[in-house]
This record gives C-alpha cells, sequence and structure tokens, in this order.
C-alpha cells in the first residue's frame, strides 16, 4: 500500500474504497467488511450518502473481529452543501457524522461542494480537530 504523508503528519492510504451510490445500509456493511478484509484501510462515505452509520459498523466490526485496528484505518466523510450555513451548523454536521459512525474520530472531513458560507463551515474544522486529538 502506498501513502501519503498529510500536513499534520497523518499517513494517508492512495488507495481508497467509497460508498457512493450504496445506500441500502446492510449492503454498504456488507461491502466496507468485505474490502478491509481485502486489505483496503482507507474508507470514503458522506453525509449524503445517508450510509455513515453503516461504513461505521463494518469499522467496529473489523477491529472486533481483530482484522485491523482503527489506527490502521483511515476514514473519510463530507459536509454536505445544506450544513455549510455558518459555524454552529459546520459544527453540528461533523458532530453528527461523528455520532452516526459511532467512531470516536474521523481522520479526514471535507467539504462536500464549497458552497454558501463554506468558510465558516472550513474555519470551524481546525476547531473539532483539535478538539478529538
Amino acid at each position: 500500500m502506498e501513502y501519503t504523508t498529510l500536513k499534520n503528519g497523518i499517513r494517508m492510504p492512495m488507495e481508497w474504497f467509497g460508498v457512493f451510490q450504496v445506500p441500502d445500509k446492510e449492503e454498504c456493511k456488507a461491502a466496507v467488511l468485505t474490502a478491509i478484509r481485502a486489505g483496503d484501510r482507507l474508507i470514503y462515505t458522506a453525509a449524503s450518502y445517508s450510509n455513515e452509520d453503516a461504513v461505521g459498523e463494518a469499522v467496529r466490526e473489523a477491529i472486533a473481529e481483530g482484522i485491523c485496528t482503527r489506527e490502521e484505518l483511515f476514514i473519510t466523510s463530507k459536509m454536505w452543501v445544506q450544513d455549510m450555513e455558518n459555524y454552529d451548523t459546520a459544527k453540528a454536521a461533523i458532530d453528527a457524522s461523528l455520532e452516526k459512525t459511532g467512531l470516536e474520530y474521523l481522520d479526514l472531513y471535507l467539504l462536500h461542494q464549497a458552497m454558501k458560507d463554506y468558510f465558516s463551515a472550513w474555519r470551524d474544522m481546525p476547531c473539532s480537530y483539535k478538539q478529538v486529538w
């Protein structure tokens, strides 16, 4: 597996498995679990995909089975446009993604489409990052 190192020192795998257009929760969970078993370590979802919960379930199951540790995985999600209204909605979106996945942290959180007040959304991201770490 090839990696790149982000500016914060975190290593990110260069190969990833995404779950766009996998709305069925069981299908999504099974696909993510299969991907992790096959060696994928970067899993990619988004709030608008409506499957962050299934991704989180698969991650927790893979860890429980001893396939990997949480630290070996790189979980990415994205904030949807309606959550970029202001700082408070952005903060709530980040918190909601964490709650839906059931994970203590996300390794990368992106702005899905830079619209509305995306500057406020972007400003909350370093605050949320520091709170988790």
